[in-house]
């Protein structure tokens, strides 16, 4: 009888798509965000004399405070009217913070504080302005430099 060897081999590739990437990709991701300000706080504020009320010259004044808050640099304008009761007209004279009627915040940085707004008003002679009420209005404008 013939005995016949038979030798087999037998060859086991592992296959671990988690241990050897075949590829990879990668990107950016970005976004830009956008200048943005916002005014809150500004009431309607009423002028007051420290003198005789609705005499010759006498002097009113008043102001408010507001809260300015922006994630950039911004440019602070403010524009307002003289007080007007219709036909008469009062010269009145504004300020943002005391100092102007402009005023830019700090370069490359946000700003979250509080300002304030001023008004002073002047009478002329006594027959200069009727009495009564007189009202004006301010605008605060925000903008971009």
């Amino acid at each position: 009888m013939k005995l016949k060897l038979l030798s087999a081999s037998l060859l086991v590739i592992p296959i671990n798509t988690s241990a050897n990437e075949l590829n990879d990709a990668s990107s950016s991701v970005s976004m830009n965000v956008g200048l943005y300000a916002s005014i809150s706080g500004l009431d309607d504020f009423s002028l007051t004399t420290s003198g005789t009320d609705g005499s010759a010259n006498a002097i009113y004044s008043g102001s408010d405070t507001y809260q300015l808050e922006s994630n950039g640099q911004i440019r602070v304008t403010l524009t307002g009217s003289d007080l007007s009761n219709g036909s008469d007209s009062i010269s009145t004279n504004y300020s943002l913070d005391g100092s102007g009627l402009t005023f830019d915040t700090a370069a490359d940085s946000a700003h979250n504080a509080s300002h304030s707004i001023s008004a002073t008003a002047t009478l002329g002679e006594i027959s200069a302005q009727k009495a009564g009420s007189y009202t004006g209005t301010i605008t605060i404008t925000v903008s971009g430099i």
